[in-house]
C-alpha cells in the first residue's frame, strides 16, 4: 500500500440545474461500505479519490449557494491542463451536462414512481469510478454476501490501493492496471478465490488492448455493450453495473430481482424478462433510470425504517 499527502488545493464550481439534488446524487445507501469514499453528513460534503491519467487527487464535493464545488486535493500545484482534464472528468461523472427534469416532470404522477420522485427529484446517475474501476467492483460483487464484498475490497485497497490523507479525512484510491502486478496465489490469499483470475485478466485486457476509456465513452450504448462483453470475466451482470445509461436495460441480476419483484409485485422472483420488459414498457428511454432510481429509494427507506423482508435478502442480522 502506498501513502500520499495531499496538501495543495484547488477548487472548482460547476453551475447546476436548480432542481440538482446534492445528497441524493452523490449518496448511495445502496453501495456497499467502501474507504473508496467517504460522506460527511454533519457538514454536508463527499470525499472520493479520482484518478487522472498519472495523478491521483482527492476531490471534496459541497454546495457552495447554487453551485457545486469540487476541493481538488494533490502532492504538487495542478497545471491549467490536468484542472481542465479534471473538470471534464468530474462533469461526466456526475452527469452536470445531462438535463434530468424532462424524467421527473414526465413521471411525477407514474403510480409507482409519484412518491419516489417526490422523494429523490433532483438526483443524477452518475458513476463514482472509472471503468476500470467499475469492473473491479463488480468482481468483488459477483455470488458474494454484502459482508464477503466488504472485505474483499478492504483486503485489496490495503495490499495494492493507495491511502490519501486530505482535509482531515483518509480514503484509499484503487490501483491503475498499468501499475498492478500481483499473481493468481497472492490473490487468492486475500480471499478472492475464483474472482482472482478474472482481475488479472481484466487488468491484462486493459494494459494489451490499451483500452481508451473515453473513446468507449464515445460509443453507442449497443456498441459499448458488445466491447465490454469482449473483456474476459466481463458478462451480463457486469455490463449491468458498469454502463449505466438512463436508456440501458437488458439483465437485471439475481440479487436486484429479488428485492425489486418483492418491493413493486410483492412476489418472491419474478422472471428476468417479464421484469425487464415492464420496465421498458412503462419507462422507454428511461428504464434504466427507473430502475435506479427505485431501487436506490428502496435502500433509502430502509435505513430510515428497516422493511423485514429486505434484512432477510440482505441477509442482514
Amino acid at each position: 500500500m502506498k501513502k500520499k499527502n495531499l496538501k495543495c488545493k484547488t477548487t472548482l464550481s460547476f453551475d447546476v440545474d436548480e432542481q440538482f439534488s446534492f445528497e441524493k446524487t452523490l449518496y448511495s445507501p445502496s453501495r456497499f461500505p467502501s474507504r473508496l469514499e467517504f460522506y460527511d453528513k454533519n457538514n454536508p460534503c463527499y470525499y472520493l479519490p479520482l484518478n487522472l491519467e498519472f495523478i491521483i487527487v482527492g476531490v471534496k464535493y459541497y454546495m457552495c449557494g447554487k453551485q457545486l464545488c469540487a476541493d481538488i486535493f494533490s502532492e504538487n500545484e495542478l497545471s491549467i491542463e490536468e484542472l481542465k482534464k479534471g473538470e471534464k472528468e468530474i462533469r461526466f461523472r456526475l452527469s452536470l451536462d445531462n438535463s434530468y427534469s424532462h424524467f421527473y416532470s414526465k413521471y411525477e404522477n407514474d403510480e409507482y414512481l409519484k412518491d419516489i420522485v417526490n422523494r429523490n427529484r433532483g438526483k443524477h446517475k452518475i458513476k463514482i469510478y472509472s471503468l476500470y474501476e467499475n469492473l473491479m467492483v463488480s468482481v468483488f460483487l459477483q455470488n458474494a454476501t454484502v459482508q464477503r464484498t466488504i472485505r474483499m475490497c478492504q483486503n485489496m485497497l490495503e495490499k495494492y490501493g493507495t491511502l490519501l490523507c486530505f482535509d482531515g479525512i483518509k480514503i484509499y484510491a484503487m490501483w491503475r492496471p498499468e501499475e498492478f502486478e500481483a499473481t493468481d496465489e497472492e490473490l487468492r490469499a486475500l480471499k478472492l478465490g475464483y474472482r482472482s483470475k478474472n482481475i488479472l485478466r481484466i487488468t491484462e485486457h486493459f494494459i494489451k488492448n490499451k483500452v481508451a476509456e473515453s473513446e468507449l465513452r464515445e460509443m453507442p450504448t449497443d456498441k459499448l455493450e458488445k466491447e465490454l462483453l469482449k473483456i474476459y470475466g466481463v458478462g451480463k451482470q457486469t455490463v449491468f453495473y458498469t454502463i449505466g445509461r438512463p436508456e440501458y436495460l437488458k439483465h437485471i441480476p439475481l440479487w436486484e430481482r429479488k428485492i425489486l419483484s418483492k418491493y413493486l409485485f410483492d412476489r418472491e422472483l419474478c422472471e428476468e424478462k417479464t421484469l425487464v420488459d415492464w420496465f421498458h414498457t412503462r419507462y422507454g428511454q428511461w428504464c434504466g433510470m427507473a430502475l435506479s432510481l427505485i431501487f436506490e429509494d428502496i435502500f433509502y427507506q430502509h435505513k430510515n425504517k428497516p422493511f423485514p423482508w429486505l434484512k432477510i435478502i440482505m441477509r442482514e442480522k
